[in-house]
C-alpha cells in the first residue's frame, strides 16, 4: 500500500492526532449551571440548577403544625437527598432511614418533581423507623412547591407537600464534580 505523502509525514500526523485525543479527555465537564447572585432562589428553573448538590432533612412539620421526628445518627448517614446528572439523565439518591434509594429527578419552571422507584431491601431496626422511611419517600413524591433561599450558593431548601406538610433540608457536602 502506498500513501500520497513520506512515511515522515504520516507518523506526524498519527503523533497529533492522539496527542489531540489525550487533551480532549483532560477537560472539566461540571454537569450543571451555577445560579449566582441574590435572585439564585428565582434561578431555579431547570434540573441544572440543582445538580451535584447534596441536602440534609433538619426537620419535617406535618399539616397539623406537629413536628415529625427526624431520625440521625447511630452511625448512618443523614436522611437527605443529592441531585446527580450524567450527561442529561438527571438522578436522585440518598438514605431513607434505613435503606439507600435512587430515582429521577425533573425540575422545569421553577417545579420540582422527584420519582423515587428504587431502593435497597435493608431491614429497619424498628417499626418507628420503617414507618417514618414509607412516609419520607412517599412524600417526595408529594411536594407541592419548594423554595431555596437566595445567595449564590443556597444553604437551605424548603419542600412544600400537597398536604400542608413542610420539610426542610440543609445543603450537605456536593457531590464533587468529575474531571
Amino acid at each position: 500500500m502506498s500513501f500520497p505523502f513520506p512515511p515522515r509525514c504520516l507518523a506526524a500526523v498519527v503523533t497529533a492526532a492522539a496527542f489531540a485525543a489525550v487533551l480532549s479527555g483532560c477537560s472539566t465537564t461540571t454537569g450543571h449551571a451555577q445560579a449566582k447572585g441574590a435572585a439564585a432562589a428565582q434561578a431555579a428553573t431547570t434540573s441544572d440548577s440543582l445538580a451535584e448538590t447534596t441536602w440534609d432533612l433538619v426537620s419535617w412539620t406535618n399539616a397539623d403544625g406537629g413536628a415529625v421526628a427526624v431520625p440521625g445518627g447511630n452511625g448512618n448517614p443523614p436522611v437527605g437527598l443529592a441531585f446527580l446528572t450524567q450527561g442529561h439523565a438527571y438522578r436522585v439518591a440518598g438514605f431513607s432511614g434505613c435503606n439507600r434509594y435512587m430515582g429521577t429527578y425533573r425540575l422545569e419552571g421553577g417545579k420540582l418533581s422527584i420519582t423515587v422507584p428504587a431502593s435497597t431491601f435493608m431491614g429497619c431496626p424498628s417499626d418507628q423507623l420503617a414507618g417514618f422511611e414509607t412516609a419520607y419517600l412517599k412524600a417526595l413524591a408529594r411536594i407541592a412547591s419548594f423554595t431555596l433561599d437566595s445567595g449564590g450558593a443556597p444553604r437551605k431548601m424548603t419542600l412544600n407537600l400537597r398536604d400542608g406538610a413542610v420539610m426542610t433540608f440543609k445543603r450537605g457536602e456536593d457531590v464533587p464534580t468529575r474531571l
